[in-house]
C-alpha cells in the first residue's frame, strides 16, 4: 500500500546506485607534475615561453601554486600545443 503513494519515477531511482566522485585534490599531484617534467624536456619548452602559458591562461607568476584542474589545463595546452607551425 505504500508504494502508491509514489510515481514510478521515485520508485526508480530509489534502486539506482548514485555516483560517488572522488574530490579533487587542492594541489597537483606527483603525477602530474612528472607528466609536465617530461612534457617540458620533450619539447625543449623554453623558461620564457612557460612563464607566457602561466600568466595568459592562469594569471600567475608561479606554477606552483596551481590546483589539479589548472594543471591539468596546462599540460593539455603544453601537450597538444603546435611547436612546429610558423605564425
Amino acid at each position: 500500500m505504500k508504494l502508491l503513494n509514489y510515481d514510478k519515477r521515485t520508485l526508480i531511482m530509489q534502486n539506482v546506485k548514485s555516483a560517488e566522485k572522488n574530490p579533487t585534490p587542492d594541489k597537483y599531484t606527483k603525477t602530474q607534475y612528472r607528466i609536465l617534467c617530461n612534457l617540458i624536456q620533450r619539447k625543449h619548452i623554453k623558461t620564457q615561453f612557460f612563464d607566457f602559458i602561466i600568466s595568459g591562461l592562469f594569471e600567475k607568476t608561479d606554477w606552483k601554486t596551481l590546483n589539479y584542474s589548472e594543471m591539468f589545463t596546462l599540460i593539455h595546452v603544453l601537450a597538444n600545443w603546435d611547436f612546429e607551425k610558423e605564425r
